[in-house]
C-alpha cells in the first residue's frame, strides 16, 4: 500500500510492505532507494512486523530538496504520522543508519533504532589510530583529495549530503541516545577495495579509530549497542536473515 506524503512541502514516496504487530520504518542508504529493502520487508511481514520503507528527500521517487539532517528526520516523522505508525522501529543503513541514530536522540519512546554500518569518512588527522602525527596528516590529505575526486561530476545535491556527513559528529550522536540504539559493522575490508592500494593502511587506521571509538560509548552508555557481522558494507542485502535474528535479539533485551 502506498499513501502520499508530504514534508515541508517535499513529496516523499513510501510503502507499506503490509503485515501486522510492530511496526518498523526502514531508511536506505545514500544514492539508494527504498526497493533495497524489498526482501528483508518481506521477512519482517512473515515475522510479525509491520515494515514501512521510504525514499530519503532527493532519493528515488521522493522530491528533490536540500538535505539537512533535521529535514531528514521531519520527512522520517511525516511517513510515521501518515501511515500510522506506532513507536516503530527504525532500522537505517549507511546514511539512512544515521538518520535511525539521530532518531534515538530525539525519541526516547522508540523501542529500537539500528545504524547499519553507517560511519562517515575521515576528515582529521586525528581518526587514524596508530600512526604518528606526520603520517595520520598524510593519511588525511590523501583520503581527502582521493574522496574529492571521487565525487567529480556527482550532483551537486549529492555532494551536500557528504557536507553534512562529514560535518556530523557520530558519536557525539550515540552518546545522546534516549532509546536503546544497535550500532552494526560489517567487515571493513570489504569497503577497502574502494580504495587504491597506497589507501589501504590509511583506511585501516581509520577502521581502528572508529572501532575504538565506538567500543568507548557502548561502555559509557548503557542504550548503545555495538554487534559486528562478517558482510560487506550492505548487511541488509547480502545477510537479511542474519540481519532479522539480531533485530530480535535486540529487541527482546
Amino acid at each position: 500500500m502506498t499513501v502520499p506524503v508530504v514534508s515541508g512541502g517535499v513529496p516523499i514516496a513510501a510503502h507499506d510492505h503490509g503485515g501486522s504487530g510492530q511496526d518498523v520504518l526502514l531508511l536506505h542508504g545514500g544514492g539508494r532507494t527504498r526497493h533495497d529493502w524489498d526482501v528483508f520487508a518481506g521477512l519482517l511481514v512473515a515475522a510479525g512486523f509491520r515494515p514501512v520503507s521510504m525514499d530519503l528527500r532527493g532519493h528515488g521517487e521522493s522530491g528533490a530538496a536540500p538535505w539537512s539532517w533535521q529535514a531528514a528526520l521531519g520527512d522520517v516523522a511525516a511517513v510515521a504520522e501518515t501511515y500510522g505508525l506506532h513507536r516503530p522501529v527504525v532500522v537505517g543503513h549507511s546514511l539512512g543508519g544515521m538518520v535511525a541514530a539521530l532518531w534515538a536522540s530525539e525519541h526516547p519512546d522508540c523501542p529500537l533504532a539500528v545504524n547499519l554500518d553507517g560511519h562517515g569518512n575521515p576528515t582529521r588527522p586525528g581518526q587514524f589510530a596508530g600512526l604518528d602525527e606526520a603520517a595520520a596528516s598524510a593519511a588525511c590529505d590523501e583520503m581527502t583529495a582521493f574522496l574529492t575526486e571521487l565525487g567529480q561530476g556527482l550532483p551537486e545535491e549529492f555532494l551536500q549530503v557528504m557536507r553534512e556527513i562529514d560535518a556530523l559528529d557520530l558519536f557525539k550522536v550515540y552518546r545522546a541516545a534516549r532509546c536503546p540504539l544497535l550500532v552494526v559493522s560489517g567487515d571493513a575490508t570489504a569497503f577497502a577495495a574502494v580504495f587504491p592500494d597506497r589507501l589501504a593502511p590509511a583506511w585501516e587506521a581509520y577502521c581502528l579509530w572508529t572501532r575504538r571509538q565506538l567500543g568507548a560509548v557502548v561502555e559509557e552508555c548503557p542504550l548503545v549497542r555495538e554487534a559486528s557481522l562478517p558482510t560487506g558494507h550492505d548487511p541488509h542485502v547480502e545477510a537479511p536473515e542474519t540481519v532479522l535474528r539480531l533485530l530480535f535479539d535486540h529487541l527482546e533485551r
